[in-house]
């Protein structure tokens, strides 16, 4: 979905040219590049500069296109940045729809959020996560954005995998979706707030031995002692 409300109306105005590399017809590989080359651009502009400093005659330089060529292949600029955000989720939580594949309940659940963790604490997703939180209170859409990728992303996949335990009989979950929202929330908060705050970056087994403690909260719901 596209979002709305995000896009400047100077932004709709045909373009010139990037540069002269542009000349001449390109080959079939070259084309066949051109999306990716694109968001590349895209990518690199809106992680430095922000969305609304990002023009799309920034974006066509870089790719070396033109705007037309922009709007032909990806779109607007709000399209351009959707499209952004979904190939830098999507190539990183490749890895979430294998973590929790086999294993014990426990297993899974460790390699789940050991590679959420990760994917939480990557450089470039920090950079974007960073962004949206910036430019948010000017274009909520961008926040809409952030979170239909998390719903349809990262809680899906851990959803998915806590269905499939309790169609084994060996979870018991009332609430499946507001369970995988609880985990995800307390796999990520503390490690990526630190790490949005520029302190001192958890090291591996401090990564490890709190995803390990959260993996048993979740499955342990707190040990409460029963009345008496």
């Amino acid at each position: 979905m596209t979002p709305t409300g995000i896009i400047n109306p100077a932004e709709q105005e045909e373009g010139e040219r990037a540069s002269g590399r542009n000349a001449g017809r390109p080959t079939r590989h070259a084309a066949a590049a051109l999306p990716d080359r694109i968001l590349d651009a895209a990518q690199e502009l809106f992680l430095s500069q922000g969305f609304e400093a990002t023009s799309l005659n920034q974006i066509a330089a870089k790719a070396a296109a033109t705007k037309r060529t922009l709007y032909v292949k990806v779109g607007d600029k709000a399209d351009l940045f959707a499209a952004v955000v979904r190939r830098m989720l999507n190539e990183r939580r490749q890895r979430l729809r294998r973590a929790g594949a086999t294993g014990s309940l426990n297993a899974r659940l460790t390699r789940f959020g050991e590679d959420l963790l990760a994917i939480g604490l990557d450089p470039d997703v920090l950079r974007l996560y960073r962004l949206i939180v910036a430019e948010a209170p000017r274009f909520p859409a961008l926040a809409n954005l952030m979170e239909e990728e998390l719903t349809h992303g990262a809680r899906r996949h851990l959803a998915d995998l806590l269905h499939d335990e309790v169609e084994r009989g060996r979870l018991h979950l009332p609430e499946v979706e507001t369970a995988a929202q609880l985990f995800v929330a307390m796999v990520l908060g503390p490690p990526q707030q630190a790490a949005l705050f520029g302190l001192k970056p958890w090291n591996r087994m401090r990564r490890s031995a709190w995803v390990a403690a959260a993996v048993g909260l979740f499955l342990d719901g707190g040990g409460s002692a029963k009345d008496p």
